[in-house]
């Protein structure tokens, strides 16, 4: 008789798909809520735990969650129904769902959401924007840093086709572009979501380039002052396409359990 999948086997999947050390040292990841003993028969990815997503996830009997983004993030000093986090948990724990979260060392993992952003639009010669030293000496261990860069296999590409290549990987409806759209570029870095600071690391290395969720106001006139194009393709769209790939990993992983991303998430912010 084959044993049942428990929650602590898919924990130490994720941990080694994207191993907790590369996470930046604010964060708050791993398994979050749950009895690493729990049976797991149903599992739902999303960017973000909300109120639709806990819905769906009860409603189609999913044993666990795996978001992007963590859920609690900050310490609680209560759980209660004043608030939302507070009413989302309570359900969740009522229904014997378990969360877990990869959050920044999906970002920066070998084959993580930066990475696969980066090979998505074609670049070549891809390599950590900020290495990390947080693995031991291996080869994926210098496959793993915050942020990507490459070069663009042709040679070079006009910014505007850039943005184009953009929308098409990570779904965008549109995108925010700083710069001459008939710019010829010929290197290009990425980070996912908010991630101006990695407008310094993109500068010193004289790259021309960089793809990222969201950024300040004054980030983009800094940019635009080092002579730097950026293409915003918005939070949302900078990382659902990830989690999308991720629930795609984990079914290949566990091919006994019901796995999907979320189909109730949705970008909260539309355009008039």
């Amino acid at each position: 008789m084959v044993e049942p999948l428990n929650l602590r086997s898919v924990c130490e999947f994720l941990e080694r798909f994207a191993p907790r050390q590369l996470a930046e040292s604010w964060d708050n990841v791993g398994l979050l809520v749950g009895d690493p003993a729990q049976a797991i028969q149903g599992i739902v990815t999303c960017l973000t735990v909300t109120p639709e997503v806990v819905d769906e996830a009860i409603e189609a009997d999913a044993d666990l969650i795996v978001t992007h983004h963590p859920m609690p993030f900050r310490p609680l000093k209560q759980i209660t129904t004043n608030t939302t986090v507070g009413q989302m948990l309570l359900k969740l724990i009522q229904n014997k769902i378990a969360v877990y979260s990869p959050h920044t060392a999906f970002d920066s993992c070998a084959e993580g959401i930066n990475y696969q952003l980066a090979s998505g639009i074609g670049l070549t010669e891809i390599r950590p924007l900020i290495p990390s030293d947080q693995l031991d000496a291996s080869e994926s261990a210098s496959q793993v840093g915050t942020g990507r860069w490459g070069r663009i296999a042709e040679g070079s590409m006009p910014l505007a086709r850039i943005a184009e290549m953009a929308k098409q990987v990570t779904g965008a409806s549109m995108v925010k572009v700083l710069g001459r759209g008939t710019a010829e570029i010929e290197s290009v870095a990425v980070g996912c979501g908010s991630a101006g600071e990695l407008l310094t690391a993109t500068i010193e290395n004289k790259i021309e380039c960089l793809i990222l969720g969201e950024t300040s106001f004054h980030t983009c006139l800094e940019a635009k002052a080092q002579n730097v194009a950026l293409v915003l393709v918005g939070h949302y769209a900078s990382e659902r396409f990830a989690v999308e790939k991720l629930a795609s990993i984990l079914a290949e992983a566990f091919p006994t359990v019901n796995v999907w991303s979320s189909r109730q998430e949705a970008d909260p912010i539309h355009f008039a």
